[in-house]
């Protein structure tokens, strides 16, 4: 099977378990194959939001016709002020709503907006294996390389608990966003300062699933001394 029909099958999540492992496995080892599944998952990304455009680019010359255009050798006819006035209001308020139409179709999600993450640094605190790949590959945001060798790294490492959520991080961004959950949960209150990530990472798992209901509730039980609590706040309010 070739790398461009495998890689399908594992976007599509067609894999079974041991094919699964085993392609992950080969991702890790493999830069120019974790490459093109970090491509084509951008490809997909990109048409999703190039159909959402080009839905919404049919739709201006309709609007542009019903309130912007005069129809050619159309007949002029003195309209009462009133009637003058409520169409004046009335272009202009689809002209209003053309302008967010457009803004919102270009505009980040609400998981893009807050789903941030603080550079990843293994090489300061690794002993003898060179981990420079995963930090590369996740701070270049190219998620299912750094998710692969974080895995490898993790079953070497596990107490390295950092490691732990940025493995979750690369899972989320994946779309795995179960294991994502899985993960996130597993950090304790006596984790202080890492559970203040995981929940507020947990949060954004349920965004970007569009769970708006299990995001709300772990955004307001978010720790009062997290440093998420401002950006928590203004999600709340976004939702």
């Amino acid at each position: 099977m070739e790398n461009s029909e495998r890689i399908d099958k594992y976007l599509r999540g067609a894999m079974d378990a041991d094919e699964k492992a085993g392609f992950e496995a080969q991702l890790a080892k493999d830069a120019e194959l974790a490459n093109a599944l970090e491509l084509q998952r951008d490809m997909e990304l990109f048409l999703r939001r190039k159909t959402q455009r080009e839905s919404l680019q049919k739709q201006l010359p309709a609007i542009g016709k019903d309130y912007f255009q005069q129809a050619q050798g159309a007949k002029v006819i003195t309209m009462p002020r009133q009637r003058r006035l409520f169409l004046a209001a009335a272009s202009l308020a689809a002209a209003i709503a053309l302008f967010f139409m457009v803004r919102w179709a270009l505009s980040p999600s609400l998981f893009e907006t807050y789903a941030q993450y603080p550079p990843l640094a293994l090489t300061e605190k690794s002993a003898g294996a060179d981990w420079s790949l995963a930090e590369t590959a996740f701070n270049s945001k190219k998620y299912t390389e750094a998710g692969a060798l974080l895995a490898q790294y993790v079953a070497q490492n596990p107490l390295d608990r950092q490691a732990l959520l940025y493995l979750g991080i690369c899972k989320m961004e994946e779309d795995k966003l179960q294991e994502a959950q899985a993960i996130f949960l597993e950090f304790t209150p006596g984790e202080a300062d890492l559970k203040d990530y995981a929940d507020w990472y947990l949060a954004l798992s349920f965004l970007k699933a569009g769970d708006k209901a299990n995001c709300r509730q772990v955004l307001q039980q978010l720790s009062n001394t997290s440093p998420f609590r401002h950006q928590a706040t203004d999600l709340l309010n976004k939702l």
